[in-house]
């Protein structure tokens, strides 16, 4: 036979679950909170080349756009374009593991986001474009080994965008350590 304080512990307990059930996914839902912060950009600092973000100086070394004739000779079809974004920097501070999970991607007011092209397809268009020439490592590539303090670097990503989209794309970089705010720079490209 089940004893009074038996029943009241498991009345208690039956009770007390949907409190536990609601604390434990108001704890979840501030967790995913959080990450969706860490990941996301949401403040964006326009065209502010020249000074310090994440440890160094940033500046668009150059903004290259293919596939309209004009460079290389090279079309694409669906009025699709090849842009190709070369940023600078010179760290100001020891690096270390700020930039660690690099997001470089090119933006438009609209909203609209391009990734760049995976890191093999990027060295093949760029053995394609200059034989001659080494390839210029991507953000990822570059995170893993940051400059030293006083030293320069370059990034360098490829994007396969909308022709119409081109001249009002800018170039947007974030780190995790950096995040919610963002770098943008404006491309000008025609």
């Amino acid at each position: 036979m089940v004893s009074r304080r038996e029943r009241r512990l498991w009345l208690l307990s039956l009770l007390s679950l949907p409190a536990l059930l609601a604390g434990n996914y108001a704890i979840g839902a501030w967790r995913n909170v959080e990450d969706y912060v860490r990941r996301s950009e949401l403040r964006v600092h326009d065209d502010i080349a020249g000074q310090a973000y994440a440890g160094a100086v940033w500046t668009l070394a150059q903004a290259r756009l293919i596939g309209d004739g004009r460079e290389a000779k090279i079309t694409f079809p669906g009025q699709m374009r090849l842009v190709i974004v070369r940023l600078a920097a010179k760290a100001e501070d020891e690096i270390g593991d700020s930039w660690t999970q690099c997001r470089l991607t090119l933006t438009d007011p609209g909203g609209h986001r391009w990734l760049p092209l995976n890191f093999i397809l990027s060295g093949n268009i760029s053995r394609d474009l200059d034989p001659q020439a080494t390839p210029v490592d991507g953000c990822d590539a570059v995170s893993r080994q940051p400059p030293a303090k006083g030293a320069d670097t370059l990034i360098e990503e490829k994007f396969v965008v909308p022709a119409d989209a081109v001249p009002s794309l800018s170039v947007q970089l974030s780190f995790a350590s950096t995040r919610p705010d963002a770098l943008s720079l404006p491309l000008g490209l025609k």
